[in-house]
């Protein structure tokens, strides 16, 4: 029974340390993570999910979807991003947009 029990919190301990891993990996691969734009972006977005990775959409995909989470942001009584904050966030997402494929 106790080895029992040591296995099961061993296994967490190790499920739970491979999770915080690849979070970290996954932070690692944001572009400019040094930049005033990126501490914005993930200060902002961090409030109700994890923050997207900026190719996960076109450049010109951007605005609606940040217009998106302003509306979300407003709905649920939270603080909402100001012209400029939205503007610095938006640049920084457009800068690192996924490349839009001209067929």
């Amino acid at each position: 029974m106790i080895k029992n029990n040591f296995l099961i919190c061993l296994g967490a301990v190790l499920l739970f340390s491979a999770c915080d891993s690849e979070s970290n990996h996954v932070l690692m691969a944001y572009p400019e993570q040094e930049s005033a734009a990126f501490q914005e972006f993930t200060r902002q977005c961090s409030s109700c999910h994890r923050p997207p990775m900026p190719d996960v959409h076109i450049a010109k995909d951007w605005q609606a979807v940040v217009a998106r989470m302003q509306q979300h942001k407003e709905q649920r009584g939270l603080v909402v991003m100001s012209d400029a904050e939205q503007q610095q966030i938006l640049t920084y997402l457009q800068a690192h947009a996924k490349k839009e494929v001209i067929e």
